[in-house]
């Protein structure tokens, strides 16, 4: 969304080490003097929970504001520190009927930070973005953010409402098989996502399998990022048929994800009914050569492709399939330039 300029308030990657209510003054004098604020940016400071208290007594004054741009805002402070500061920040996002995106990426807050934002994910029914990208949340955190959206979807379908979550990034946080469930049914019940990153969280066949199975049930979904997991054939096998229900999709980010030569097959096959696919990355997969052969199939019918990675993978970067794989480029009137290197 644009934003005016006159409607953000900015201290973006200043640096400020704000421990103290009497630290963070001279700053908040100048938030409460924005007349209808619509973004607030922080990141690139480190808040202590004295500091953070007194900006969530001004945050919450601002009903207007939509974007909480607040990663990387602990930097240095201790546990208990940063959850008082969660808890506090959370409580006033929560009196913020307009705000749909929240971004409190890059704050290593753990598991202990989730249980403090539960409660706000749990009851914030209007939030369409949610970026928690590398939080170190580990299962037990994954899981408590998982909850607290099919919580969300409940209170939701308490009060009549359609779910406004769209975008989810969650990447970087060791998420693993243990949380994959609940995320699964998360996935399942909220039928609105249409961006889904969480790439590089040790997820392995079986967790990627119920997520992709969850996800299925968004049929609207436009991004998906998983890269860095692992998906070998099981995996593979699960994605190929929750593809067929994204009729949207545009892009797909499955690089490093060790598919192996029988789920890269399955895979590519089937993205030959994903017609509206822009971006795909299967980098470091895995691939032979019958897989590049297949993929020099399924690439005539994606005629609005922008980007195809396939470095890394087992079949020769100067040999047929990859002739074949241009050419069908070519037959789509679209430059083998696409490829990047291979």
């Amino acid at each position: 969304m644009a934003i005016p300029t006159d409607r953000i308030y900015s201290l973006e990657g200043k640096g400020l080490k704000l421990t103290t209510a009497e630290d963070i003054e001279p700053y908040l004098a100048e938030l409460r003097n924005v007349e209808n604020l619509e973004e607030v940016r922080l990141n690139g400071n480190t808040l202590g929970a004295e500091a953070s208290k007194a900006l969530a007594s001004v945050l919450k004054t601002k009903k207007t504001l939509k974007v909480a741009t607040l990663h990387d805002i602990f930097t240095s402070r201790l546990k208990d520190e940063v959850k008082e500061s969660v808890v506090a920040i959370c409580e006033a996002l929560g009196e913020l009927p307009d705000l749909v995106e929240v971004n409190l990426s890059d704050n290593a807050f753990g598991p202990l930070g989730a249980e403090s934002m539960a409660p706000f994910l749990a009851r914030h029914t209007k939030l369409e973005v949610l970026k928690l990208n590398n939080n170190g949340l580990g299962i037990q955190g994954g899981t408590t953010i998982a909850r607290a959206l099919l919580e969300c979807h409940a209170e939701c379908e308490k009060q009549g409402l359609q779910p406004a979550l769209r975008t989810l990034v969650c990447g970087r946080n060791r998420l693993e098989n243990g949380a994959a469930p609940e995320f699964a049914r998360a996935f399942a019940a909220l039928k609105t996502l249409r961006e889904v990153r969480m790439p590089q969280n040790g997820i392995r066949p079986e967790g990627i399998a119920e997520l992709v199975a969850g996800l299925s049930h968004n049929t609207e979904l436009g991004v998906l990022d998983l890269q860095d997991n692992t998906f070998t054939a099981s995996g593979s096998q699960a994605l190929a048929v929750a593809l067929a229900k994204w009729e949207t999709l545009e892009a797909l980010n499955i690089g490093d994800c060790l598919l192996g030569a029988e789920g890269g097959r399955l895979v590519i096959q089937a993205l030959k009914n994903r017609h509206t696919l822009k971006t795909v990355n299967l980098q470091y997969n895995e691939i032979e050569n019958d897989g590049a052969v297949a993929l020099s199939e399924s690439l005539r019918t994606l005629k609005v492709l922008e980007s195809l990675e396939l470095n890394g993978n087992r079949f020769d970067a100067e040999g047929d399939a990859v002739e074949l794989i241009k050419a069908a480029l070519s037959e789509n009137d679209l430059d083998d330039d696409i490829l990047g290197s291979l």
